[in-house]
C-alpha cells in the first residue's frame, strides 16, 4: 500500500516541528491527542469505550492532571493502577494533551502487578505513543509498554511494545517459546503520534501501525506467567534511550474481526489528527468510524435464568426410555475420527494448528489429587500401544500420584471445536474389584467462549464421569460456571449453577438388561447425541437419558478427556507400585448432513474443491468467503491429516480408497463462520 500525504499536510508538519517545546510536547492542536477523541460529537462518535466488556485495562491521558504522575488508574474489566512511589522516577503529564512523558536517560516508569491470566485476557492492544527518534537514531529498543516480565525476561512479556529508532519502526512483541515481533514504519518526528493495534487471532499474531498491516506470523500458546514479574510503562530495567510520550494504552479480550481492527485504527488516527497518514485504501481515511454495526456485537452465550429453571420441569421424563435400545442414527457424517493409530497427543504449549490433542490442558487441577503431566514427563502418562492402536492415560506414582489429560484445544483456546452432533468414545477402565481407589475418569466438554471472554460463563457438559465408589453409577451433568472476572450483565450468571441430567446405577433396577460396571476391564462405548430438539445419552447402545437441547448443550465446545484421582471418591488407597490405565480405542464426532449442507452467514456458498482426486494431484479449496485470515484443516474419511493447514493438499498413495474433506474457518470475520467442503470423490 502507498502512504500518500498531501503537500498541505507536509507543510503543517514542518510548521509544527518549529513550535515543539523543549519538553517534546506537540505544539499543534490539530495533532494533539486527548478528550476530544477526534473532535466528533459524542453521539456520532465510534470509540472503544462504547464496548466496555472488551476492554481489560485502559489508560487515557485525559484522565490525568498535568504534572508529575504517581498513579495512573486504568479502566476496564480488570482495572489496575500503574504507580510510581519514587518521585525521581515519576513521568510527567504534559500540557496541551502532550501525553505522559518518560524522559531519556531515566528509568521513569509506572508499574503494576503481574497478571497470570494474560495468555487468555490479552488478545489485542492499542497503543498511541510518540518517540523522539530523529535525534536518537542509533537507539535500538525504546520501551513504551511491557505487560509482565519486568525481571523475568522476554518470555514473560504479554505483550511488549517499543520503538526502534535505528529502523524507524514501532514494534509489538510476544513470546510463545520463541520471540515473535511485528513491526511497522512510524514517524520519527516527536511531534507525530503513532498508532499501533496489535492482536493475536487463531494461530496468527499481527499488527497495524499507522494503518499499514504487518505481514503477520504463526503464534502458538502463551505460557501463564508464574513469576512475580511486574508490568510497566516506560522502562524499569535500563535508562530510556529517547524521550517517549504515551497518549493511551488499551488492552482487550476477545479475538477482533477485521472490521474492529480497522475501526480501532481509524479511531486512533483521527484522535491524534493523523488521519491523512492512513493509506489511501483505508476505510476511515476520509471520515472517522461513526456507527456501531453488527461487527461490534459478536455473539456470546447469554444465561437465561427462567429457561434454566424451566428445564427442571421435565422431571423423570428424561428416563422414560432408559435401558431401551438407543434410537437409530440416520443422516450423520463422521467429521472427526481418531483411532490412535499413532500417539496424537502433543504438548499444549507447542502443538501446531494441525495438531489433534493437547495435553495436559489449561486446567491445572483437572487431575484433582494427581498432577496432570506433560508429554515429556518420565515415566509417561500417555502410553501409546502401536499393536492395539490405543492410547492409555496412566495413573502412576512418582513422589506423588500423576496422570494424563488432554483436550481438543490448547491452553489458549486454539484447536478443534464442534457444536451439535454426536460425541463418542470407546474406552476401557482398569479391572479392579471393590473397594476401589478414588478413580475419577471423565469424557466431557467445555464451551470455547470462556477462553476468549473471561467475563463470560464457562459451560461444562459432562458426557459421563464415574468415581471409584460405584462403577455402575453413571453421572451426566451440565454446569454453568461463574466467570473468571466479575462483570455486571443480566445475561451472565454471577455464580455457579448445575443440573443433574442423569445419576443412577446402570443395572436391571433401572431397566437395563444387565449391570454395566465400568471397572470390568472391558471396552465400553458412550456417546452424547445433541440434536436440534433433544439430546440423547447412550452407553453400549442403551439409552441413559434424553433431555431437551438447551443453548448450553448446543454451544460450540471442545472435548476434554482425563483420568483423575480423587481420594474422596474411593474406599481404598491405590498401590504406589502399580499403574492404572484408562485405555482409549477411539474418539469420534459426527454431524448431520443437513447441518453440513447449510451455508453459514459470511459465506457465498459452501467451500469447494478444484483439482483431480488422484495420487500426485493437488486438491485446492475455493473458500467462497471474503476474509483476511482463513484457517484450513484437512481430513481423510474424518481422520485429521496432521500438519496439513494450507489451501491445497497434495494427494498420495495413503489417500487411495479414501475421501478428502476440508474444514474452512473465516477467523477474521464476525463470529468466525465455518463450513465444510463436500467430500471429494474417492481417491484412486
Amino acid at each position: 500500500m502507498t502512504n500518500r500525504i498531501s503537500r498541505r499536510d507536509l507543510a503543517r508538519a514542518a510548521c509544527a516541528a518549529l513550535v515543539l517545546t523543549a519538553s517534546g510536547r506537540s505544539g499543534r492542536d490539530a495533532r494533539a491527542a486527548g478528550p476530544a477523541e477526534g473532535s466528533l460529537p459524542e453521539a456520532d462518535s465510534w470509540r472503544p469505550r462504547l464496548f466496555p466488556e472488551m476492554i481489560v485495562k485502559s489508560w487515557f491521558q485525559e484522565d490525568l492532571a498535568e504534572g508529575e504522575i504517581s498513579s495512573w488508574q486504568s479502566g476496564g474489566v480488570k482495572p489496575v493502577a500503574a504507580v510510581q512511589a519514587e518521585p525521581s522516577l515519576r513521568p510527567t503529564k504534559l500540557p496541551n494533551n502532550g501525553g505522559v512523558l518518560f524522559k531519556k536517560g531515566t528509568k521513569q516508569a509506572l508499574t503494576w502487578p503481574v497478571d497470570k491470566d494474560a495468555p487468555y485476557l490479552h488478545r489485542w492492544w492499542l497503543v498511541i505513543a510518540r518517540c523522539n527518534s530523529a535525534v536518537n537514531a542509533d537507539a535500538k529498543n525504546v520501551s513504551v509498554l511491557c505487560v509482565n516480565g519486568a525481571e523475568g525476561g522476554s518470555v514473560h512479556r504479554q505483550p511488549q511494545v517499543f520503538f526502534k529508532p535505528s529502523a524507524g519502526t514501532f514494534i509489538s512483541q510476544l513470546h510463545d517459546g520463541k520471540r515473535k515481533s511485528e513491526e511497522g514504519q512510524c514517524s520519527t518526528d516527536f511531534g507525530d503520534w503513532n498508532v499501533m493495534v496489535g492482536y493475536r487471532r487463531g494461530f496468527v499474531m499481527q499488527g497495524v501501525v499507522n494503518g499499514v498491516k504487518t505481514a503477520g506470523q504463526t503464534i502458538y500458546a502463551l505460557a501463564p506467567n508464574l513469576m512475580k514479574s511486574q508490568s510497566f510503562m516506560g522502562d524499569v530495567n535500563r535508562p530510556m534511550r529517547a524521550d517517549v510520550a504515551i497518549d493511551c494504552v488499551i488492552i482487550g479480550q476477545s479475538e477482533l474481526n477485521h472490521s474492529q481492527v480497522d475501526k480501532l485504527m481509524g479511531w486512533g488516527m483521527w484522535r491524534v489528527g493523523r488521519q491523512s497518514a492512513l493509506p489511501d485504501v483505508h476505510p476511515y481515511r476520509q471520515s472517522p468510524p461513526s456507527a456501531v454495526d453488527a461487527n461490534d456485537k459478536p455473539a456470546r452465550y447469554e444465561f437465561d435464568s427462567a429457561s434454566w429453571a424451566s428445564w427442571a420441569a421435565i422431571g423423570n421424563e428424561r428416563y422414560a426410555h432408559r435401558g431401551e435400545a438407543a434410537p437409530p442414527i440416520h443422516g450423520y457424517t463422521t467429521v472427526f475420527f481418531d483411532d490412535f493409530v499413532s500417539n496424537t497427543v502433543v504438548d499444549d504449549s507447542k502443538g501446531a494448528q494441525g495438531s489433534i490433542w493437547y495435553a495436559p490442558t489449561h486446567l491445572t487441577t483437572v487431575g484433582v489429587d494427581a498432577i496432570t503431566q506433560r508429554i515429556s514427563a518420565s515415566p509417561s502418562s500417555y502410553v501409546h500401544d502401536a499393536t492395539s492402536q490405543t492410547l492409555a492415560l496412566r495413573l502412576l506414582h512418582k513422589g506423588r500420584w500423576r496422570t494424563g489429560a488432554f483436550s481438543s484445544v490448547n491452553n489458549n483456546g486454539q484447536g478443534r471445536c464442534w457444536g451439535k452432533g454426536i460425541f463418542e468414545i470407546r474406552a476401557r477402565l482398569p479391572k479392579i474389584a471393590a473397594p476401589r481407589p478414588g478413580f475419577f475418569p471423565a469424557f466431557w466438554a467445555y464451551g470455547r467462549e470462556h477462553l476468549f471472554w473471561r467475563t463470560r460463563n464457562r459451560l461444562e457438559t459432562d458426557f459421563w464421569e464415574y468415581d471409584g465408589l460405584n462403577g455402575a453409577y453413571i453421572n451426566i451433568s451440565q454446569h454453568v460456571h461463574k466467570p473468571r472476572l466479575g462483570y455486571a450483565d443480566p445475561r451472565i450468571a454471577p455464580r455457579d449453577v448445575r443440573r443433574k441430567i442423569a445419576g443412577y446405577q446402570v443395572d436391571p433396577s433401572s431397566g437395563f438388561p444387565g449391570t454395566i460396571d465400568v471397572y470390568d476391564g472391558e471396552f465400553h462405548t458412550w456417546y452424547a447425541q445433541i440434536e436440534d430438539d433433544y439430546t440423547y445419552f447412550v452407553i453400549d447402545g442403551y439409552e441413559v437419558a434424553r433431555v431437551p437441547t438447551t443453548p448450553e448443550l448446543a454451544a460450540k465446545k471442545y472435548i476434554m478427556v482425563d483420568f483423575a484421582y480423587d481420594e474422596k471418591k474411593g474406599r481404598a488407597q491405590p498401590d504406589p507400585s502399580q499403574t492404572y490405565d484408562m485405555v482409549i480405542d477411539y474418539i469420534r464426532v459426527r454431524q448431520t448432513e443437513t447441518d453440513l449442507a447449510r451455508v453459514p452467514t459470511g459465506f457465498s456458498a459452501l467451500p469447494a474443491f478444484s483439482g483431480q482426486a488422484s495420487p500426485g494431484q493437488a486438491l485446492t479449496v475455493v473458500p467462497n468467503v471474503i476474509a483476511s485470515q482463513i484457517e484450513f484443516l484437512w481430513y481423510r474419511d474424518g481422520v485429521p491429516i496432521v500438519g496439513e493447514t494450507g489451501t491445497s493438499y497434495e494427494l498420495s498413495s495413503r489417500d487411495v480408497g479414501h475421501k478428502i474433506r476440508c474444514h474452512v474457518r473465516a477467523v477474521s470475520v464476525l463470529d468466525q463462520p465455518e463450513a465444510w467442503t463436500p467430500e471429494s470423490e474417492t481417491v484412486g
